[in-house]
């Protein structure tokens, strides 16, 4: 910061007042250094200041980080052509997250700025995955990575700390652009994470919306979605919010890890991932792998007489509950019954050309029939139908299973041009 020639300085009011001025200033300058800037500033009302260089800014940045009472004094010592427009509030917040980030590792008392090579590794975990339609780390210009580091640090296999400067020709500024968006896309995810928290599912639908724009997603569809999502964090999730751990913070790529989360069979505790990706037309992805569950289902005659998957059967016990097949074919160790609109599978033990009795492995409807699994399951039903039904069939591929105690069966749907199912199987091998 340049120090004024008082004699070209020219103040209101008396001599003395602005002598006095000047020497409180003075005072303030000397015995504090850079955390009288903020005075300074205000009383030079807009003097230029002279540029700081990159290890400057970064050392700002830095003691910010250290202690929320250094904020106002470090964000006073930036020339404002170096802010970049970034506001004050904006820059506290962006500090206040690097400051809880860095709780696992301690207090940051240095910082290294990275070499090319590490830059341009962190720039492809942050780039990283399928990157089709959605936005680069590199639509944020020339930037410089700063990494904080602790000479006392608690857990050094958690995630370094870093942010960001910006290059513009000779001069080193704060990448305001890059601080905001870094901003909202916090705000967005921890707003996913309040809503689930809250029990809010009208929110939680708000805010899952502009993740799903295809026609197949009716309003009431995105209802269904939200109430599942919050359905599953409450039965599934055991970390509480403020425990989630923030491994990769960015305004493209944001990535949360749950530490603590039943399987989907109930009987281990596992971890979770969620992240937030920007989409090239500038909306947020919310990535968050839940299970498809599906309750137990059971094939049905006019709904009447259910038989379970994985179960043995007598040929006179199959031939009662579903009738007469109209073609029966047989392998070495399976056979094959087709009846008007479906057909099942069995594994049987064969001899002299007939079957005694099999365990059902499988079951396919290929169109409406007396026959059926459910009610609300059916050939020719809408896939926006089938997601009133399994919110989460179309984040897996249409597919999701259960265990009945005598194996895992999956179900799986398949569709025509138009959007409708052509195709239910249900079994555990759909080959």
């Amino acid at each position: 910061m340049h120090k004024t020639d008082n004699s070209r300085k020219i103040f209101k009011g008396a001599l003395t007042r602005a002598l006095a001025v000047i020497l409180c200033v003075s005072m303030v300058f000397g015995v504090l250094g850079l955390t009288g800037c903020s005075l300074i500033d205000d009383l030079t009302n807009g003097v230029a200041q002279k540029s700081l260089s990159e290890a400057e800014l970064a050392r700002l940045v830095t003691n910010a980080v250290i202690s929320d009472a250094n904020v106002a004094d470090c964000y006073a010592n930036f020339p404002k052509n170096q802010l970049d427009g970034l506001s004050y509030s904006m820059f506290s917040e962006y500090c206040s997250i690097l400051r809880k980030n860095s709780a696992e590792h301690g207090t940051p008392d240095s910082f290294r700025i990275l070499n090319e090579e590490d830059k341009q590794e962190y720039f492809a975990s942050i780039d990283s995955g399928e990157m089709e339609g959605f936005q680069t780390v590199y639509k944020y210009g020339d930037l410089d990575v700063v990494e904080l580091c602790y000479s006392r640090d608690k857990d050094p296999g958690a995630p370094a700390v870093r942010f960001m400067l910006a290059k513009k020709g000779s001069l080193y500024t704060l990448p305001s652009e890059f601080i905001v968006d870094s901003m909202l896309a916090y705000s967005y995810i921890n707003h996913y994470f309040e809503m689930i928290d809250d029990g809010n599912v009208d929110g939680l639908e708000a805010v899952i919306k502009s993740t799903y724009n295809s026609d197949i997603y009716l309003n009431s569809v995105i209802h269904a979605k939200a109430e599942y999502i919050s359905e599953y964090y409450r039965l599934k999730v055991k970390t509480s919010t403020s425990d989630y751990e923030l491994k990769l913070f960015s305004p493209t790529h944001i990535t949360y890890v749950i530490p603590e989360v039943f399987s989907s069979d109930g009987t281990r505790i596992v971890s979770k991932t969620v992240e937030l990706r920007l989409k090239s037309d500038g909306t947020f992805l919310v990535e968050d792998d839940i299970p498809a569950t599906i309750r137990e289902l059971r094939l049905s005659k006019e709904g009447s007489g259910r038989l379970r998957m994985g179960s043995t059967y007598t040929s006179s016990e199959i031939k009662y509950l579903l009738g007469d097949p109209i073609v029966a074919t047989y392998t070495t160790d399976q056979v094959i019954l087709a009846y008007n609109g479906m057909t099942i599978r069995l594994d049987a033990e064969i001899e002299n050309g007939q079957w005694t009795s099999g365990r059902l492995t499988s079951v396919v409807f290929r169109k409406q029939s007396v026959f059926s699994l459910s009610d609300d399951l059916y050939i020719g039903m809408n896939v926006a139908e089938l997601l009133l039904v399994y919110p989460m069939f179309d984040e897996c591929g249409y597919t999701g299973s259960f265990k009945n105690g005598d194996g895992e069966f999956t179900l799986s749907f398949e569709f025509d041009e138009y959007g409708n199912v052509s195709i239910i199987k249900l079994g555990e091998d759909l080959s």
